[in-house]
């Protein structure tokens, strides 16, 4: 006997309505059950009874293929149960040790094999006791060019979507598929209206697979997101990392606790009944009390205090008739798109142009040690995003894409956020910080390390990272990847010019390089080691006691003198000590 491969099968997934409707066996009936765990074959578990037929003489069960390999089956009688010679009383296909049942088969794994065969998602094995007969019967698989393993959103349109300019009338559906954790939105039947039109600059001129943007006709909160008319369709074309760069990107803004980050779900789409593969349904950015929560600022506004804000802007690398735009310090051109308020009145314009300009002189100060900046600009914020971009080695973080904003009020800041394209991470050599070599150049952020309360700032929230953050995103990672492999099998099967093949393989490189990236910024900002180097210093030493470029901060973020100190936990040169 030829056996190829050996599997365990998953029995949790056997459950079927079949056995619902199973009779429990009576003493004056014989009934039989079903078994196929290698060498493990269960003396107790009833778990899997066949059914019997209205033949009255025809036993049979419907069970999953399994999925990897081929994998042998057994079927005991309830009288074996219990049983010294509970083995010898087993019904199996032609196999030493059970009484053999006959039958024909015509899989090239033998008769004793449960075949793992493309497009079977399952069989029935029919058995006659009396005869010893028996007879295996697969099921094709359901014929769909998506996995099944995620939702699939249906998009409708009364004409083709060619255009990032003008929206496309049209309906929709998401079907959730009965999968755990998920909620279906609309139906077949019942679609809901929306409007979608295209998105993006380059990854929407560069790629035949298409990002989207859509505007539902009413609120709706598709597959657990917040209530919203307004989000987006990414395809991450241009992502070979096993779609990891957003979202990665992503989960950093939330780990190093950025106010709002977009919330995003891996969906499969189907346009106008064409499979168009794995999508991240996603959040728009903008002005809203559940995403960039700041004052909504009217188009043409005029009032003083009402144009000092909410602004939402964004540093971008394209050209548009409405941006501000301005020579940086350093001689560049700087981009600021418009995307709340849009439309000026003179007096805006005026005010946001002057806001960004003095922001620019702060910023290319000759004296370092200068504060004037942070007075434009919520440093604390910016160290978050710049640790999100740096981590990810974003080539392109604070080129186009970057988003800020600024609320209302004559002493609020520019706060950067939210993240949102990671198009550009890992592309290049990772042994430099992003506005080092940069491909395309970055806007203010290399000034802006210069200044030393900065790259304190920095260090000081690079430090927790490591500590609370760090270590558990690889587990994020594997169970992303797991959650879409499927899906982007079939995302690759549709577009394999994008290189979304080999999903493990792209996953372990995403995370090389993450790691490489992170190994890198520890040499330059230090480890944090544990409380395993414990320095003892005594409690009411001089501040000449010690080095000169201490740098000390208390758990609170509170920097602090060594003189000062007291007994506790602290953070000296990026590193935890303990004060005894």
């Amino acid at each position: 006997m030829r056996i190829k491969y050996i599997i365990l099968l998953a029995f949790c997934l056997l459950a079927t309505p079949l056995l619902a409707a199973t009779d429990p066996a009576t003493e004056d009936e014989e009934a039989y059950y079903y078994i196929g765990e290698m060498n493990q074959w269960s003396t107790e578990d009833l778990s899997f009874p066949l059914v019997k037929q209205a033949d009255g003489v025809t036993w049979e069960i419907t069970i999953p293929a399994p999925g990897h390999d081929d994998g042998w089956f057994k079927v005991a009688p309830a009288s074996a149960y219990g049983q010294s010679d509970f083995w010898s009383l087993l019904l199996c296909a032609p196999y030493n040790g059970c009484r053999e049942l006959s039958g024909t088969m015509n899989y090239d794994g033998g008769a004793w094999l449960l075949p793992n065969e493309y497009g079977v998602d399952s069989y029935t094995l029919r058995i006659v006791p009396s005869t010893m007969q028996y007879e295996l019967v697969p099921h094709e698989a359901v014929s769909t060019p998506w996995s099944g393993t995620l939702p699939v959103i249906f998009i409708n349109t009364q004409e083709p979507v060619t255009s990032k300019e003008t929206y496309v009338t049209g309906s929709y559906y998401i079907d959730a598929l009965g999968l755990e954790g998920y909620e279906s939105l609309g139906s077949a039947e019942k679609p809901l209206a929306l409007q979608i039109r295209g998105r993006g600059n380059y990854t929407w001129n560069a790629f035949d697979k298409k990002p989207y943007r859509l505007k539902f006709d009413k609120k709706a909160q598709p597959l657990g997101m917040k209530s919203s008319k307004h989000f987006t369709l990414l395809a991450h074309a241009d992502d070979d990392m096993a779609f990891l760069r957003n979202t990665v990107g992503f989960e950093l803004s939330k780990r190093l606790g950025l106010a709002y980050t977009p919330e995003q779900q891996p969906v499969e789409v189907v346009l106008n009944d064409n499979y168009i593969g794995l999508y991240m349904l996603t959040e728009q950015i903008r002005v809203d009390a559940n995403r960039v929560n700041i004052t909504e600022q009217n188009d043409g506004e005029t009032t003083p205090e009402n144009i000092t804000g909410g602004w939402l802007l964004e540093i971008d690398n394209y050209d548009d008739p409405y941006q501000i735009r301005m020579t940086e310090g350093n001689g560049s051109l700087l981009r600021f798109t418009l995307h709340s308020p849009e439309i000026l009145s003179e007096a805006q314009k005026s005010y946001i142009t002057e806001y960004l300009q003095n922001t620019d002189n702060a910023i290319y100060a000759s004296d370092k040690s200068s504060t004037l900046w942070e007075e434009y600009i919520d440093m604390d914020a910016l160290v978050r995003f710049y640790l999100v971009q740096e981590i990810t080695d974003n080539g392109e973080s604070f080129h186009g894409s970057c988003y800020l904003h600024k609320d209302r009020g004559s002493n609020t800041k520019l706060v950067f956020g939210p993240v949102w394209d990671f198009g550009n991470s890992f592309r290049r050599s990772l042994d430099n910080f992003i506005y080092v070599n940069t491909p395309f150049g970055q806007s203010w952020i290399g000034e802006i390390a210069r200044f030393p309360r900065f790259q304190e700032a920095v260090q000081q929230r690079w430090n927790s990272f490591l500590v609370y953050d760090y270590d558990s995103l690889d587990d994020f990672i594997d169970a992303f990847v797991a959650k879409i492999s499927a899906a982007s099998a079939c995302d690759d099967k549709r577009w394999p010019q994008y290189s979304q093949d080999n999903i493990i393989d792209r996953r372990d490189w995403f995370k090389s390089s993450l790691h490489q990236k992170v190994d890198w910024l520890s040499q330059q900002w230090g480890r944090p080691t544990g409380i395993n180097d414990i320095e003892r210093w005594r409690n009411g030493a001089t501040d000449a006691d010690h080095q000169s470029s201490d740098i000390i901060y208390d758990l609170q973020g509170r920097r602090v003198t060594p003189s000062t100190l007291k007994s506790g936990l602290y953070i000296r040169n990026g590193r935890k000590v303990v004060i005894r």
